[in-house]
């Protein structure tokens, strides 16, 4: 078969060239209703074209994630489109910043979701970002969270809304741990996001420093997250002491 356990680990598979060949390992998961072959690795010595016709043959349908910057190329050249390139990057909560002050009337306030959190998360995700316009199923997912804890509940502590003076919400960071969707034991940073009208007064800075703290005094031993490429958050992050771990390159699998 193309694709078959993987006898040497059982929380992978292979995908196998039609004479039984194999050519990659990768994972399959579910991501908020999408089947996704995820941490796709070419095995070595191994041609990247045939990895990637065959991952269209088997895995057509499925959004294919990998760290292999040579598959996506190759998936690339044969007419899909890069959907996402960003980094994975942990903080293992050794060194903590120190908690940020806010202006005067500014604060920090429990989590949650409004109509005015909505519309600064709107505007702040506009058409020229590099995870693209915030959309109405983004509010969806992220409403889902605190009505149905599906698919995992908001880690509290470690979530915070930033309130304006006249305390309307202007941001928040929201973060969800142990989150299944890693190898590691850790919490994550699903939304961190201020609106254009409270931006470069450190408000971003004092969410993350919130969010790694809430993360320790959780008793979680990491705080980890998901940056894509040309974000200038990047670099917030990595003053923070967040490190890099992994590329995830994505790429949509078309059907048969």
């Amino acid at each position: 078969m193309p694709i078959r356990p993987d006898s040497a680990s059982p929380i992978d598979s292979l995908l196998c060239a039609d004479d039984g060949t194999p050519l990659a390992r990768f994972r399959i998961r579910e991501d908020d209703g999408i089947r996704v072959a995820g941490q796709v690795r070419p095995l070595p010595g191994v041609s990247l074209g045939l990895v990637a016709g065959q991952a269209r043959h088997d895995l057509a349908g499925l959004r294919l994630e990998t760290p292999d910057d040579g598959l996506a190329e190759a998936l690339v050249d044969g007419g899909l489109e890069l959907r996402r390139a960003a980094t994975d990057m942990r903080h293992d909560l050794t060194e903590i910043p120190a908690p940020v002050t806010l202006a005067d009337g500014w604060s920090l306030g429990a989590p949650g979701w409004d109509d005015e959190l909505a519309e600064g998360l709107a505007a702040a995700y506009g058409p020229a970002h590099p995870d693209g316009a915030w959309q109405p199923s983004d509010t969806e997912q992220i409403r889902a969270m605190f009505d149905t804890a599906d698919p995992v509940p908001p880690l509290v502590g470690a979530s915070a809304r930033l309130l304006d003076p006249d305390g309307r919400s202007a941001g928040h960071v929201l973060c969800a741990g142990p989150v299944p969707w890693t190898e590691d034991v850790c919490a994550w940073i699903l939304n961190l996001a201020v609106a254009p009208r409270a931006q470069g007064r450190g408000c971003g800075r004092a969410l993350l420093t919130h969010a790694l703290w809430g993360t320790h005094q959780a008793g979680l031993p990491a705080l980890g997250l998901s940056v894509a490429d040309g974000n200038p958050a990047r670099r917030m992050y990595d003053n923070a002491g967040f490190r890099p771990l992994t590329r995830v390159l994505s790429v949509l699998l078309p059907p048969h």
